[in-house]
């Protein structure tokens, strides 16, 4: 497990585990911990674990084994809206047929603290992310990128320590991919995120440590410097960094 700082630490995942019914495990034994600003990304296969780990991060499923703390609580018995407090998500893409405002989705992230269109941290987050110019707009009339932009503001609108993604670059062409990259890397550097993807770029430009998900258990948890050098990323996808490694680092040490 990475070494943490415990005086800042944030996310504790101790064994947590699981499965549907008594005949499928999707998840068992992982354990981890995350410090406040940490930028983690989740790597693995398709049909791994990952998306299963972050329900479980948001207590969106229950567990079936150990736990998950935040800032030393265990969200068990915890409600939505408490939860809310505590973690935001940010899907792989909103879909086009949402019929509401900019305005009035992204002020959604205040429910957990009773909030409304007029308040302060619906403007803050509408700002955070360049998209005050669209709230009047429908969010159906905005291109992926910018619903995406929408989204993640909603979910800096909670306030909450913990930003969780999904694949969020996954449906975009190359140039929303990198209007979203930038968004991101502009946030709050007391912000913690933890976000799927593929996008190895990403992954090597904006975090600083990677989370090896496969066959429903964690396989390795290292900075981004070790998965270089230790050539982990050919070991998951059957080839290397190529160029990519050398425009983040330049040569490798052997």
């Amino acid at each position: 497990m990475q070494s943490t700082d415990r005086s800042k630490l944030l996310l504790e995942c101790v064994d947590v585990g699981y499965s549907v019914g008594k005949a499928k495990t999707l998840l068992q034994g992982v354990s981890f911990l995350v410090n406040e600003g940490e930028h983690c990304a989740v790597v693995g296969p398709n049909g791994a674990g990952k998306t299963t780990l972050l329900n479980l991060l948001l207590g969106l499923n229950e567990l079936s084994a150990g736990d998950v703390l935040y800032r030393g609580n265990s969200i068990k018995g915890k409600t939505q809206r408490e939860l809310a407090k505590l973690v935001a998500y940010v899907p792989q893409l909103l879909a086009t047929e949402i019929p509401y405002s900019v305005l009035e989705f992204v002020a959604m992230g205040r429910y957990a603290h009773g909030g409304g269109e007029d308040d302060d941290a619906v403007v803050r987050a509408m700002e955070m992310v360049d998209v005050v110019q669209f709230k009047d707009r429908a969010v159906a009339s905005l291109s992926g990128g910018e619903r995406q932009r929408v989204c993640i503001a909603a979910a800096l609108a909670q306030e909450a320590p913990l930003l969780v993604l999904d694949e969020p670059l996954s449906h975009l062409d190359p140039g929303q991919r990198l209007e979203i990259r930038r968004v991101i890397r502009q946030l709050p550097k007391n912000i913690t995120i933890i976000a799927v993807t593929h996008d190895m770029d990403w992954l090597l430009e904006d975090f600083n440590r990677v989370l090896c998900i496969t066959g429903g258990a964690l396989k390795y948890d290292v900075d981004v410097e070790g998965f270089v050098q230790q050539e982990l990323a050919e070991e998951l996808f059957g080839h290397g960094l190529g160029g990519l490694v050398e425009k983040r680092y330049g040569e490798v040490k052997t």
